[in-house]
């Protein structure tokens, strides 16, 4: 009778299984991107929505095993410097919210939509205050709260669409893992 040998993945299947294991990280990197790219303009608009805030909501709810602590600071020290505001401010302000949102996350998990929208709603009002109260304090000085609150009421008003896109990709791509 032939023996047989315990199954072992070929190169390319493990090569698969660590691109899908990265892809939350790179989505988040995308976000962080995407939003340096002057898409609000075309609304007439110069508030751009926090795609990297929304990307790591969205994985710390639904695959926080997929997108660790190190990669939310790596995000948000992207953030960081492409902002050239103070280095630290999103770095710090991201990981604050994801270790929020990881505590209360079994409140989010099997709720309905409504409840994943509110708790974004509640994250991003979260991580604009703690952002303005960082950055006040940084520049010493009380900065005005409206450009903030814009620009998280255009975030949460985003977030749906957004939402959906990473459910399309964590369904289609990210499901075998």
């Amino acid at each position: 009778m032939a023996r047989l040998d315990p199954y072992t993945p070929t190169p390319a299947a493990r090569a698969s299984r660590i691109v899908v294991m990265v892809l939350p990280i790179v989505i988040g990197l995308a976000c962080v991107l995407l939003s340096f790219v002057p898409v609000g303009r075309i609304f007439g608009s110069s508030n751009m929505p926090a795609f990297a805030l929304m990307a790591i909501f969205y994985w710390a709810v639904v695959r926080p095993d997929m997108f660790p602590v190190y990669a939310v600071f790596v995000v948000g020290l992207l953030t960081d410097l492409l902002s050239a505001g103070p280095i630290g401010l999103w770095a710090f302000t991201y990981t604050l919210i994801y270790i929020v949102v990881l505590t209360q996350r079994f409140l989010i998990v099997n709720a309905p939509f409504s409840v994943f929208w509110f708790g974004f709603l509640l994250a991003g009002l979260l991580a604009g205050a703690v952002s303005w109260g960082l950055a006040s304090l940084i520049y010493g000085a009380v900065l005005t709260v409206r450009p903030i609150m814009m620009h998280v009421l255009v975030t949460v008003a985003v977030f749906p669409l957004f939402s959906f896109l990473f459910g399309r990709i964590e369904r289609r791509i990210l499901s075998s893992v």
